[in-house]
């Protein structure tokens, strides 16, 4: 027994040394799985997930892609040294682009609300007022559930239903039918076991039967399962593809960042984007560390989301992005990205936010 022991210790001696040589990266989002009012099934974030190492070496409305230059080229362009994904297959790249060429049109037709790119993510339930969170640059809601915010439209707002995951399927079926909107979301990171927490088999089946068929219901924005920033997230998109077969069609992809540096999550846009080729919401991002060390600072959370939001602006291929968060808790993420104040209406921060002025 003796040498199988020393056999054991070694090997976990091993992953110990392997795993502190990681430097700090983004991490998953925030486990979503609480009921947070009386009549709507709105979900907010209720405890920190486990740190995961990132794909960073640090650590709606759809518009025409650019054809030439454009912002992006402009941005750090390096992919992350955790991981060098290849490109999808060429048939696989070929189905994605001309998918959302075919609905790119009716999405852009069809979507109400501000004009803008700025996105609610709404944990709040129906209770607390929008009315204050409206302006020409709000474009999107959504409550990380099936539930849409009562009466949105009359505000503007387009809202985005989600699918979030197995234990919310009857939710989403009862709900989510023709005429409820013409938006729809896949699962909260699939990738996370504290999250959806589904085999990209399992998202595959499930997108192919509950989401796509709301192509022929007059849907015409479908965005795909937004995995965490773990390396593992890209590599089950890629699997969710290839099990899919051209099956599932989505027309953007959702992005979820929390970390320190603009630039990293810049770095980490361009790359879905280069390896996917279709538009994208960043639907939660902060300056957040998740990862031992200091937090960060006014100033830091200032100039992370002042360069991000100018990145995003100016970049035909982000169509909406989402700070985390708008909350009166912020469960855990760091308050100085916290975008509204005790009465539910924007703090400071907030109002540049919805004003386009951050």
């Amino acid at each position: 027994m003796a040498p199988i022991r020393f056999i054991n210790l070694l090997a976990i001696s091993s992953l110990a040394v392997l795993a502190c040589s990681f430097g700090a990266a983004p991490v998953t989002a925030l486990v979503t799985n609480i009921h947070q009012v009386r009549d709507i099934s709105v979900h907010a974030h209720s405890t920190i997930a486990k740190r995961k190492r990132a794909a960073s070496g640090n650590a709606k409305r759809c518009r025409q892609r650019p054809t030439s230059s454009s912002s992006a080229s402009s941005t750090p362009k390096s992919s992350p040294k955790a991981s060098d994904p290849k490109n999808p297959s060429p048939k696989a790249a070929s189905t994605m682009t001309h998918t959302a060429a075919t609905h790119k049109a009716l999405a852009t037709a069809s979507t109400s609300g501000g004009q803008g790119k700025v996105g609610l993510g709404w944990a709040n339930g129906p209770g607390m007022p929008l009315e204050p969170w409206v302006t020409k640059n709000v474009k999107y809601l959504y409550t990380w559930s099936a539930s849409l915010y009562p009466d949105s439209q009359k505000f503007g707002v387009t809202s985005m239903p989600m699918l979030w995951g197995p234990t919310r399927l009857s939710e989403f079926t009862s709900l989510v039918k023709k005429g409820y909107s013409n938006c729809v979301m896949g699962f909260n990171e699939p990738n996370e076991p504290g999250q959806s927490n589904m085999s990209p088999s399992e998202g595959a089946d499930m997108w192919m039967k509950y989401i796509e068929p709301l192509y022929n219901e007059g849907y015409t924005m479908f965005i795909a399962p937004a995995t965490s920033s773990n390396p593992n997230g890209m590599k089950w998109m890629k699997d969710w593809y290839a099990i899919c077969n051209g099956r599932c069609k989505p027309t953007h992809h959702a992005v979820h960042y929390y970390d320190v540096t603009a630039q990293g999550f810049i770095a980490y846009m361009n790359l879905w984007h280069d390896t996917f080729n279709l538009d994208i919401m960043a639907t939660e991002f902060a300056c957040e560390n998740f990862n031992g060390g200091g937090q960060c600072s006014q100033n830091e959370v200032d100039s992370f989301l002042s360069e991000s939001i100018s990145f995003m602006e100016k970049t035909d291929w982000v169509t909406a992005y989402f700070i985390f968060g708008v909350m009166k808790q912020m469960q855990g993420v760091n308050p100085l990205n916290q975008l509204m104040d005790s009465s539910g209406k924007p703090n400071p921060l907030g109002q540049k936010y919805i004003q386009g002025s951050i």
